[in-house]
């Protein structure tokens, strides 16, 4: 009866944001935006940055498309000419999953 009350029940997503970044343009900004998220009461689930959160490569986009409620995207100049970001966003789109932009002041 557990693992059918599992499959009936809504499934909560692990992670409330997911940082979408350029290392080099705004891996400090992702780190300072994920300590201050996880400082506030309304952050209730984790916050996903790739050096601390990613194990495996290959399920990346899954943690984009099935297991984050919102992807933030830091938009630094190099962001969208990186593949990894492109397809974090990208997967981000095509599964429904919330996506808020955050501008520097290098973006163009």
């Amino acid at each position: 009866i557990g693992g059918l009350c599992a499959q009936l029940l809504p499934r909560t997503k692990p992670f409330e944001y997911f940082i979408c970044h350029h290392k080099a343009g705004a891996g400090n900004l992702a780190r300072l935006l994920k300590m201050r998220l996880k400082e506030k009461i309304c952050c209730t689930k984790k916050v996903f940055v790739d050096s601390d959160d990613l194990t495996d490569l290959g399920n990346l986009f899954g943690y984009v498309g099935s297991e984050t409620d919102t992807v933030v995207v830091l938009c630094s100049r190099e962001v969208l000419a990186r593949p990894w970001c492109v397809g974090e966003v990208a997967t981000a789109f095509a599964s429904g999953t919330r996506v808020v932009k955050v501008l520097t002041p290098d973006f163009e």
